[in-house]
């Protein structure tokens, strides 16, 4: 008899454990709360990314009067390197506290416009520029540079207008010990290379 009331205690207190974890918050939810919560959890999930910001946050009325946010963060990995990883990461909070789709990889394996076809691809994030500037037709002897500097550290810097181009991507690659290096420039919109040069700090 005690053993099935023990039972019944313990089932009751683990019911109302996952009750208070997965209900809705009874406390006003708000969008630092959304925030928080979002940036804590892309810690615990991508501990090792260099770069964690939240992009967007959306406030979201239901029909039945509930509120809950959408959220969109850049995750990436390796910014410093040639070949960056980026992810963003899509959540909704609450409704279940985290409710996570899956990850969209902008950027993986050293290459961009996973996707997209390639006739429409856009050079959208730094992250592309900065693989586009050693891995597109025009930049072999940036790769050769880099292959030669392991030290040399991108820079992807947009620009409005450069030199009557709207809309460039300019990726500086620079070596600390030589304090050499290349400028490229990107075409955002036609995705492809307008100038390589050489570059002195």
């Amino acid at each position: 008899m005690r053993t099935s009331v023990l039972i019944v205690i313990l089932l009751a207190a683990a019911l109302a454990v996952a009750f208070f974890i997965f209900s809705k918050p009874a406390y006003p939810l708000t969008q630092g709360d959304a925030e928080k919560y979002f940036l804590e959890d892309l810690a615990g999930k991508y501990p090792d990314a260099g770069v964690r910001e939240v992009l967007e946050i959306i406030p979201i009325n239901t029909s039945d009067g509930a509120m809950y946010y959408e959220l969109k963060a850049r995750v990436t990995k390796g910014l410093s390197t040639p070949c960056p990883e980026r992810i963003d990461v899509h959540y909704a909070y609450p409704p279940k506290n985290f409710v996570a789709q899956p990850p969209e990889y902008i950027t993986r394996g050293c290459k961009i416009c996973l996707n997209v076809p390639a006739a429409t691809c856009t050079i959208a994030f730094p992250e592309e520029a900065i693989i586009a500037s050693h891995t597109y037709n025009g930049t072999e002897q940036v790769a050769l540079f880099l292959r030669d500097n392991s030290d040399a550290e991108p820079q992807a810097v947009f620009a409005e207008n450069y030199n009557g181009q709207p809309g460039v991507w300019l990726v500086k690659w620079i070596s600390a010990s030589t304090g050499k290096g290349y400028q490229v420039a990107l075409s955002r919109s036609n995705n492809s290379v307008i100038e390589v040069a050489t570059y002195s700090s």
